[in-house]
């Protein structure tokens, strides 16, 4: 029985590094998307399509979408380890709960498309999306209550503070340099910038999460 309970502690002890690392490999991912993506979405539709689209609605639904990513990706993570631990029972209460979820995206859908078009529809995604990661938070919380293996506040990755500031910067800098009309100068601003917190923020993300991401790398190497 005692050898039965220390099997059953390691295997969740695993579980819970594997699933700390994933939520923190996508949660730096999203961080990165969620820092730049909205800054500089106006420049990139600009430089692949030109004016007439980056002045329209476009640049604002990329925007959102960057947002999206994160909520998409957390979401991912966390269901998968709901589904692949839960017991029949809570398998079914989670799929009665995805059910009303299903049915609050639904509405939300026809309300904010009616409302805001595009952004609406990813605004309504978003919704679901955090109602679902909410409920698997909740599920994870419960099968570790009893472990030390795993909690959320370790699945933050060191260094998201200058990537979150690197974010603030360069929506500032773009609001105050970038010029449409005068675009291809400015541009050269904006994007240097840019560059700069990004390496910035890398070498930080480097210096304080060198073990997890030479683990990646390994595993990246072993995989192929």
């Amino acid at each position: 029985m005692q050898r039965l309970q220390g099997d059953q502690e390691r295997k969740k002890e695993k579980l819970g590094r594997s699933l700390t690392d994933a939520l923190k490999l996508v949660l730096l991912i999203g961080l990165v998307v969620i820092a730049f993506g909205p800054s500089y979405s106006y420049s990139l539709i600009r430089l692949l399509y030109g004016r007439k689209w980056s002045d329209g609605e476009a640049t604002k639904v990329l925007q959102c979408y960057c947002l999206y990513v994160i909520v998409l990706a957390m979401n991912g993570t966390s269901e998968a380890f709901l589904q692949a631990v839960a017991t029949k029972e809570k398998l079914k209460r989670s799929n009665g709960s995805l059910l009303v979820f299903s049915l609050i995206y639904v509405i939300a859908n026809v309300l904010l498309i009616r409302s805001a078009g595009a952004i609406g529809l990813i605004l309504a995604n978003s919704l679901n999306m955090i109602l679902r990661i909410v409920y698997s938070a909740v599920f994870i919380k419960e099968y570790f209550k009893e472990s030390s293996s795993f909690a959320f506040r370790a699945c933050m990755p060191g260094g998201y503070e200058f990537v979150l500031l690197s974010g603030v910067a360069t929506f500032i800098v773009e609001r105050m340099y970038l010029n449409r009309d005068s675009f291809s100068a400015t541009f050269t601003i904006h994007f240097s910038f840019g560059l700069f917190c990004f390496l910035v923020s890398a070498f930080v993300i480097y210096q304080k999460e060198r073990p997890f991401i030479t683990k990646i790398i390994r595993f990246r190497e072993h995989a192929d």
